[in-house]
């Protein structure tokens, strides 16, 4: 019985796309709470966003993913990582980034999931501190809207202007992997 992903709506609050990167999140939430066609394990969802030269320093952005099928149908959903990396081989490390963190939000209570703070220099793959370490099957909530259960998840951190960004920006590559019981 596996839960179909039926609408993923992204809406940046800055000049800076993040949203997309709350779209891995979420579509991993939402994997993971699918059982993968009740297969247990780990799986991952993958996506990218684009970090663009803004004159201001900060970014926010949310997104959302909704399935079909009660999430609670699986005995548990674990995130077990976030990890980011720059799509574009000429970016040394992702230090242009100060800080990120993902927010996973119920009935206005928001719930730190993961962050990062600072970028490690040198490193183009990055993974975010998990900050959540529950079941995240409780961040879905009923949707009448979209007739399932949708996931919020809210984006936000800063960006170093002192860092060389490319005026066409940065594409960042998103892997969420999530362990389905």
């Amino acid at each position: 019985m596996s839960m179909l992903i039926r609408i993923c709506r992204r809406a940046v609050a800055s000049l800076f796309p993040s949203a997309r990167a709350g779209a891995a999140l979420t579509a991993a939430l939402a994997l993971g709470a699918s059982a993968c066609s009740v297969v247990t394990g780990e799986h991952e969802a993958e996506t990218k966003f684009l970090v663009k030269p803004t004159s201001q320093s900060t970014f926010s952005g949310w997104s959302e993913v909704s399935v079909s099928q009660d999430p609670n149908s699986v005995d548990g959903a674990e995130l077990m990582f976030i990890r980011l990396e720059a799509r574009d081989d000429n970016v040394p490390d992702l230090t242009f980034i100060k800080s990120i963190t993902a927010e996973a939000v119920v009935d206005g209570v928001s719930t730190v999931v993961a962050k990062k703070s600072p970028m490690p220099t040198g490193e183009r793959i990055v993974p975010l501190d998990r900050e959540y370490h529950g079941d995240i099957r409780k961040f879905f909530y009923a949707d009448e809207e979209n007739g399932g259960y949708t996931v919020h998840v809210d984006w936000h951190g800063q960006v170093d202007l002192t860092k060389t960004i490319p005026p066409e920006g940065v594409w960042m590559r998103v892997l969420v992997a999530i362990r389905v019981e």
